[in-house]
């Protein structure tokens, strides 16, 4: 099972005749995408819930969910479930963001009722038996063992807790050993009767289908449930940022850093000058931060920015693994590079290097049905359309020098950015000292001597 942080651009036009949204009749809605060359297809079943609709007590129960649903059906046993798909060469797996739960097929064209019947069954027909939830508390708890075990993990779920609080937005995907350990049947009927109905389900498809089959097919197996009333994501509000400065001492191999600071919502026009803001500044290997601090300094292996964002608010970070000693050195570098792009943005030749870059990215997204597949989904869920293609380039070439100055600012309000350290520091006097000192290169914006 994975987690996954939720996708900003998606889909094709409603005017390409391959690729359109439908609406089912017992509720519900149909992203559908014909792919005539392809000999195989991914389907995906998504639901408008996650992380943003628990409390501080049912934290987890999204993604635990999530697992209960795989541990068998009225129809099927769990290995049953599974062995339905991979005896025939498919894969099946599952999802869980702070906004979007949804469970998916990869498999042969020729298998579609299969697949259909699968998942349909997965979903919406779970037994939620007492004894499997109480021996899958146990694996639930060792996905958050293996997280905690992962520097950069680790460090990102205190990250979060501080910037966010303790919010839906702050608190971990997976839970907590305590909220775990708390859940019992009802909460899982109570979760699944709420947000589990068809008339929230999104079901996209994409690949070597014939569309109008596709909706008979799943008309015909999700016949019988209860539609219930349509949700959408909830309208929560814009995550709080704190500006806070954290540092933790943990027995680790590896320092880890995160800075961090907002940035704009999916909906936001702001959005695709954030994603240039990203790959910019780290990520690629072209991009300036991978070139200045692994490529020239060797201070690194690797180091990442992200773009993430939410149906209202987002965040920015940049998340980096070293040696302790080469910690302040890596901080000041990065916030360096953000004050220069903050100061004059990037040159001209950069930007239209960079567009031509996501551009290639987004071609190769193209040739996967499950990308097409997710990004469809995500424009129905989030725009109720399905976005075209040139659509989403012209948004990207329309960005200009000074709007991606304009996001790299916003790294400097209100203090600065949020900043995290995680490595052995071996006191407290320790951890006092690079807190200081994390300030002090914060004050200065990176351009402290080195």
């Amino acid at each position: 099972m994975s987690i996954q942080k939720s996708s900003s651009d998606s889909g094709l036009s409603t005017k390409d005749p391959y690729a359109e949204i439908r609406t089912l009749s017992i509720g519900g809605r149909l992203a559908v995408e014909r792919m005539p060359n392809m000999e195989s297809f991914t389907i995906g079943f998504f639901l408008p819930t996650g992380a943003v609709n628990e409390t501080d007590k049912t934290s987890g129960l999204s993604h635990f969910m999530e697992h209960i649903l795989f541990k068998g059906s009225k129809k099927r046993s769990a290995k049953g479930i599974v062995k339905a798909i991979e005896r025939v060469g498919g894969l099946i797996n599952a999802s869980t963001s702070r906004e979007v739960t949804y469970f998916f097929i990869r498999i042969s064209a020729i298998r579609l009722e299969l697949a259909l019947d699968v998942l349909s069954d997965l979903v919406f027909n779970p037994v939620m038996d007492s004894t499997s939830i109480e021996r899958e508390k146990g694996v639930i708890i060792e996905e958050i063992n293996m997280s905690e075990d992962d520097p950069g993990q680790a460090l990102y779920d205190r990250y979060l807790i501080s910037v966010h609080g303790n919010t839906p937005f702050g608190r971990p995907i997976l839970g907590n050993p305590l909220s775990i350990m708390s859940f019992h049947k009802k909460n899982f009927l109570d979760y699944h009767k709420l947000h589990y109905r068809t008339s929230n389900l999104v079901c996209s498809i994409a690949g070597g289908i014939d569309p109008d089959k596709v909706q008979r097919l799943l008309e015909k197996h999700l016949t019988g449930f209860k539609p219930g009333k349509p949700e959408k994501v909830p309208c929560v509000r814009t995550p709080k940022f704190n500006h806070v400065i954290n540092i933790y001492s943990k027995d680790v191999e590896q320092a880890a850093l995160t800075i961090g600071f907002p940035s704009a919502s999916i909906k936001s026009p702001d959005r695709y000058s954030y994603s240039l803001l990203d790959a910019v500044t780290a990520g690629g290997m072209m991009s300036r931060l991978f070139q200045e601090i692994r490529e020239k300094r060797g201070l690194v292996y690797g180091i990442d920015s992200t773009h993430q964002p939410y149906s209202k608010g987002g965040m920015f970070t940049v998340e980096a693994g070293m040696r302790e000693e080469n910690l302040l050195k890596v901080l000041s570098l990065t916030l360096r590079e953000l004050k220069r792009l903050a100061d004059a943005g990037p040159g001209k030749r950069e930007l239209s290097d960079t567009k031509l870059f996501l551009k290639g990215q987004w071609a190769l997204g193209l040739e996967s049905t499950s990308s097409r597949m997710i990004r469809n989904a995500m424009s129905a869920i989030f725009f109720d359309r399905l976005m075209s293609h040139d659509e989403v380039m012209d948004k990207l070439d329309a960005v200009t020098v000074e709007d991606v100055a304009n996001a790299a600012k916003r790294a400097f309000e209100d203090g600065g950015p949020a900043i995290a350290a995680m490595s052995r520091f071996d006191s407290g006097k320790k951890i006092k000292e690079i807190g200081e000192r994390i300030m002090e290169i914060r004050d200065k914006k990176g351009l402290n001597n080195i």
